[in-house]
């Protein structure tokens, strides 16, 4: 076997592919580097999506491919070593590799369907990954051309090494930024939620978590034509920032959802549209939160 170590150290240039810094690509780069041999791009849309026309040479790979870990009564959490592994081996990756996740672009929330294999393969070394700004609609919007043709990649036998918990937060390490002024916590859900106004059944308790600020991850798109693309920096930075009523941008900060979806969004947003240095998600989230006994709030936070 094979042994890949993806301990690899980002570089804006690979292979004759120019990587922006802010890990998002434009639907012109795509099409322009699209024949490259070391470019692999994945479809995170639903398969019956994915059958009507995709982006050619697209391997369909859903959102639920990239929440199949589960413990105990936790599910959806992050894949494990093996499940990653599969998908790599899948999808012929190796450390030349370029990957280019896409959604379907048709809301302010897709996204961080693309964005949840991007963390995955982040947290376990691989770092040579982009996001389609505007997703699948743009690409259709522009006339690009697409496929309905299945594409199989190559299949590797590699094995990963690596296990980077940088871009990882727990609950102990929440509890930790709780009773820590110097470590943030940021809620990427909508206010009925942070107020504890839902209904949803896979919570145990609604609220928020103490000290927690709201920051919901659909501020930082906007509607372009029938598609959804990322906010300029400035404007999420802004946002962000919220005249210094939301996340100070030089302090640590772990972000939430419910299930971690939203949260792996806004880590990409406030680590590389915005530029925040040191990010983490609380992979369990308000799910696995809910089901402690540590304190919840609701209501209007003052």
């Amino acid at each position: 076997m094979k042994k890949l170590i993806l301990l690899m150290v980002f570089v804006c240039a690979l292979f004759g592919l120019e990587i922006p810094e802010n890990h998002i690509v434009s639907t012109q780069w795509l099409e322009k580097n699209l024949s490259n041999k070391n470019l692999i791009v994945i479809d995170t849309r639903k398969k019956s999506a994915f059958e009507k026309g995709h982006i050619s040479k697209a391997i369909n790979l859903p959102k639920k491919q990239w929440f199949k870990g589960k413990l105990s009564q936790i599910p959806k959490l992050y894949n494990t070593p093996e499940q990653t592994q599969e998908i790599m081996n899948q999808i012929g990756l190796d450390e030349n590799s370029i990957v280019v996740f896409y959604s379907g672009g048709l809301d302010q929330v897709d996204f961080a369907d693309g964005v949840s294999g991007l963390w995955t393969f982040w947290m376990y070394g691989f770092k040579n990954s982009v996001i389609l700004d505007g997703g699948y609609a743009k690409w259709q919007y522009e006339n690009k051309k697409t496929s309905k043709e299945n594409f199989t990649a190559e299949s590797k036998d590699i094995e990963i090494d690596t296990f980077d918990k940088s871009s990882l937060a727990s609950t102990n390490d929440i509890l930790e930024a709780i009773y820590n002024d110097d470590i943030q916590i940021s809620d990427a859900r909508v206010a009925k939620f942070y107020r504890g106004e839902d209904d949803r059944k896979d919570l145990a308790k609604h609220g928020r978590i103490p000290t927690a600020k709201l920051t919901p991850m659909i501020r930082h798109l906007k509607k372009e034509n029938n598609y959804f693309v990322f906010n300029s920096k400035e404007e999420s930075t802004k946002i962000l920032y919220n005249s210094g009523f939301g996340v100070e941008l030089d302090l640590p900060l772990i972000v939430y959802c419910n299930t971690g979806h939203k949260a792996r969004g806004l880590w990409f947003v406030s680590k590389f549209l915005v530029g925040m240095d040191d990010v983490k998600v609380y992979e369990g989230s308000m799910v696995e939160y809910t089901r402690t006994n540590l304190a919840i709030e609701s209501g209007e936070a003052f």
